[in-house]
């Protein structure tokens, strides 16, 4: 192993899941460059260990190539090489599919899909000049378990499920690991925002849709997302070094009933 740091790029790390992976790797010695399009930070942890050794922020938007391209370029020159890329950034729409448009279509796919897409078409280059590198992409249990007002957020995440498995098949030769993980209910901001929706649109009180999402679950509670971060971590390093093209289920259990 070289004496450097080991090098992580984290997409989606204004807040949330994104955020507590950034930290999390951060925490663990890794060089990590936080990437969102959010032009503020979140007010936790993220903000607080930009002004850490080994965490900085790059505002970037995933679904942009020039702007992917230009990136992954400067992270290159600045650090030597990427050993681990976390494509969590995501966008979720609450809404019936006969009110949705081909803008929301475009939009929704382009973060969702475009994003892990293009990442990894500009960063398996870099790994494999070092014959190795690990690629974690965030799918959902909405892959597996459709919902209601929800169609093309599943149909995305459904779509990084086949991705993450024929890249891993594409990336064996060259030492890289391609995996994914599926969380179920997590307290992020983009649940919360999902979960507001769903009041908007049913007329219920968010309180009750709260209560009830929360009841559903067999822990009868919300993941945290730095319980996402430890799975993405595992798959991310070598206790994982067996594993490719497997997806990880962070779901209490949602699939298996």
């Amino acid at each position: 192993m070289p004496d450097r740091k080991r090098v992580a790029l984290v997409t989606g790390a204004a807040r949330g899941i994104g955020e507590a992976t950034a930290v999390g790797f951060s925490q663990a010695g890794y060089q990590v460059v936080g990437v969102d399009q959010i032009e503020q930070v979140g007010a936790s942890g993220l903000k607080t260990a930009i002004a850490r050794e080994g965490l900085v922020y790059a505002k970037c938007d995933v679904g942009d190539e020039r702007q992917v391209e230009r990136l992954v370029g400067q992270i290159v020159d600045q650090f030597e090489t990427i050993d681990v890329l976390v494509n969590n950034a995501g966008l979720v729409l609450t809404k019936p599919l006969t009110e949705t448009d081909l803008d929301d279509f475009e939009r929704i796919f382009g973060v969702n899909v475009g994003g892990p897409f293009l990442m990894c078409k500009h960063v398996v280059p870099v790994m494999r000049r070092n014959r190795r590198g690990s690629i974690v992409n965030l799918a959902s249990v909405s892959a597996y378990v459709g919902s209601v007002n929800n169609v093309l957020y599943c149909a995305s995440k459904g779509a990084v499920l086949a991705f993450t498995k024929a890249l891993a098949v594409e990336l064996a030769q060259d030492g890289i690991r391609v995996n994914s993980i599926s969380p179920g209910y997590i307290d992020t901001p983009m649940l919360r925002d999902d979960l507001a929706a769903q009041s908007r649109l049913t007329g219920l009180a968010l309180e009750e849709i709260v209560k009830r999402e929360e009841g559903g679950q067999l822990f009868k509670r919300f993941a945290s997302p730095t319980e996402v971060a430890e799975a993405i971590f595992f798959l991310a390093n070598d206790g994982a070094s067996f594993i490719t093209g497997a997806d990880l289920l962070v779901d209490c259990g949602w699939v298996a009933r």
